[in-house]
């Protein structure tokens, strides 16, 4: 498992890598969401496989991820709001004959703010990326990762335990994917914290059926694209949750200020509404979508993708 481990991590790590470039440049945000995906799964297999690992071989590893996924995180979640809204002006602008043209694409004053904290979010950003702490934590980590046998536990002594990964992965997925199917009494009437954990333990059920996915059977690729839909649909709640929560703190900012007139957020508090209406929507049909994920079929080819084990 110690060796399944490093293969992975060193996959995700030469992923981080290639999509450094294109972050540093800006261009292109996808290069930016892709590098922090690239942490994001990394820090999930350190979940997975740390039980093999020494944790003082880690721990030094795992801070640096976690201090790239803050760095990376700030800039990315403004693009993602920045895009949603930019998305929301276009569908507004087609609407010709909508009775508040002005009000519809009058998002200037918030685009202009969230501009700014990307900006300093972006700058910080590059500032760690150029640290010397960052490229330490490159050399080492990266040196570790293809050094066979590097803080690895030895098998203990006395009775034999699981150590291979034909032993200990069906255990480890079921175990997952029985944390996620204990939601399902909760879906009904799910608050929105509760929906909120169930996307985190969907996001690690399909990193480990991922991480596993060459030894397991062909099933698991539908396994992984029905986890994907749920996650997705969370992911987009969740963004519409943290959307209304930045909007309501954009107009309360805006409310203390002095000389308010001179800005227009008749079109923020529209957008507001927007927002909540998707939220709406997103938690009222989610049911639906974990009624899909959650039927015998799904089940059923989650066990035939374990069994090639």
């Amino acid at each position: 498992m110690s060796e399944a481990g490093r293969k992975a991590l060193l996959f995700h790590f030469v992923r981080m890598l290639e999509h450094e470039p294109g972050t540093r440049l800006g261009e292109d945000i996808e290069e930016l969401h892709d590098m922090r995906v690239a942490t994001r799964r990394m820090r999930s297999a350190f979940r997975v496989f740390a039980p093999y690992f020494d944790p003082d071989a880690l721990r030094r590893f795992l801070k640096g991820l976690r201090r790239a996924g803050r760095a990376l995180g700030r800039v990315r979640d403004l693009d993602v709001f920045m895009e949603k809204a930019q998305n929301y002006l276009a569908a507004e602008e087609v609407q010709e004959e909508s009775p508040h043209p002005h009000e519809c694409s009058d998002l200037d004053g918030l685009l202009e703010d969230w501009r700014g904290q990307r900006e300093a979010a972006r700058a910080k950003m590059l500032a760690y990326l150029d640290s010397k702490q960052y490229q330490r934590f490159v050399q080492e980590f990266g040196q570790f990762l293809v050094t066979e046998g590097a803080g690895a536990l030895p098998p203990p002594p006395g009775r034999p335990v699981p150590q291979q990964v034909y032993q200990v992965v069906p255990a480890l997925i079921y175990t997952r994917y029985e944390v996620v199917r204990g939601y399902e009494p909760v879906i009904e009437n799910a608050s929105l914290e509760t929906l909120h954990a169930l996307r985190i333990d969907c996001k690690r059920l399909r990193y480990a059926l991922e991480f596993f996915r060459e030894v397991l059977g062909p099933e698991v690729e539908e396994v992984v694209e029905e986890v994907v839909i749920v996650q997705d649909h969370l992911g987009n709640l969740h963004d519409a949750d943290v959307a209304c929560h930045l909007l309501i703190g954009f107009l309360n900012q805006w409310s203390r200020q002095e000389r308010r007139e001179r800005i227009n957020i008749s079109g923020v508090t529209r957008y507001l509404v927007a927002k909540q209406n998707d939220l709406r929507v997103l938690v009222d049909s989610f049911p639906e979508t974990w009624r899909h994920f959650n039927r015998p079929e799904m089940r059923r080819q989650l066990a035939l993708a374990v069994s090639a084990l």
